[in-house]
């Protein structure tokens, strides 16, 4: 399945019809804003879409959302757990994983493709990290 729950489904419809629904705006009655508008959503829509992955580089998983960029130190990681949050966040998924880090207790929701083999790479760097459920 490709859909996890109905907020992933309520994501792809903003990713595609919200854009699709526009252009034929478009199309039927032109006019110059209504052309910039669609253009600069489906460029937003595009650097969310394809910028936002995760990146475990070294001793560091980087998160990218977007423009969004957040360096975190592994060792500064506490805990993760699942997550069902709807916030904001750096993920394409509701079906995500909350990092809590320091310094100053920060949380980040992310939704990685393959959960298990990213949170085994955390491991392995910084065994000492929390699972929570």
């Amino acid at each position: 399945m490709i859909f996890k729950s109905k907020v992933d489904i309520w994501i792809a419809i903003v990713f595609i019809f919200v854009p699709i629904s526009m252009i034929y705006g478009v199309i039927t009655e032109p006019s110059a804003v209504l052309l910039l508008v669609t253009a600069l959503i489906i460029v937003l829509l595009c650097i969310l879409f394809f910028g936002t992955k995760y990146v475990i580089e070294k001793d560091e998983l980087i998160v990218y959302g977007g423009i969004y960029k957040k360096r975190i130190p592994i060792n500064q990681i506490r805990s993760l757990r699942p997550s069902k949050n709807p916030l904001s966040a750096p993920a394409m998924s509701i079906d995500r994983i909350e990092i809590t880090f320091d310094p100053h207790i920060q949380i980040i929701l992310v939704s990685p493709k393959d959960k298990e083999l990213f949170v085994k790479k955390l491991l392995e760097i910084n065994p000492s990290i929390t699972l929570k459920s």
